[in-house]
């Protein structure tokens, strides 16, 4: 009896030290963690393979949160502006293209990249875009919905930047509900 106890203590003792010192099985070297909040980066820009006639790219700005500037460009927050390629039908106008696409985004993060929409939540439509001597004027109708006083500089950015990518551009006024974009935003 004594014999077998110390056979099945010897049997488990082994069973129990190969399970223990088994090497974990290690991730592939070319991933990635996922990304966090805060260690956020730009996002590979989408360059589609080719495009069409009727296609080109435009691009929409996003908000990289809490990343101190790291990305892109500083919007006095701690957060960073940065642009995201999208591609648009040339039967639009690439400005009309442009603030279509950014309106159209209705979840508060862009894919895995990580990036915020100040502009998720807003219910927001592309009335009339113009741009004339350099000027471009933005007419919007709808309402924000915004997150807190933090995402009034973001929709500002975002809005703004939109419309300045274009050479053409070297002004921006816009306009919500006949509002300019300022008092739209302002808290009275």
């Amino acid at each position: 009896m004594k014999r077998l106890t110390v056979f099945l203590l010897i049997l488990i003792l082994t069973v129990m030290t190969i399970g223990c010192t088994k090497t974990p099985l290690q991730a592939p070297t070319d991933q990635k963690p996922p990304q966090t909040q805060t260690e956020q980066t730009t996002p590979p820009v989408q360059v589609p393979s080719t495009l069409s006639a009727n296609e080109s790219q435009v691009k929409i700005y996003l908000i990289a949160l809490n990343d101190n500037v790291k990305s892109g460009k500083d919007i006095g927050t701690g957060d960073s502006l940065v642009p995201v390629e999208r591609t648009i039908s040339t039967s639009n106008t690439p400005l009309k293209g442009a603030f279509d696409e950014l309106l159209a985004l209705k979840e508060p993060y862009y894919g895995q990249s990580g990036l915020y929409n100040a502009l998720y939540r807003s219910k927001l439509t592309l009335d009339k875009a113009t741009i004339t001597n350099g000027k471009a004027e933005i007419y919007l109708s709808g309402s924000f919905s915004l997150g807190g006083v933090m995402d009034n500089p973001r929709v500002e950015n975002q809005l703004n930047e939109t419309a300045l990518q274009f050479s053409t551009v070297r002004e921006v006024q816009i306009y919500l509900n006949r509002k300019t974009l300022k008092d739209a935003l302002s808290l009275k």
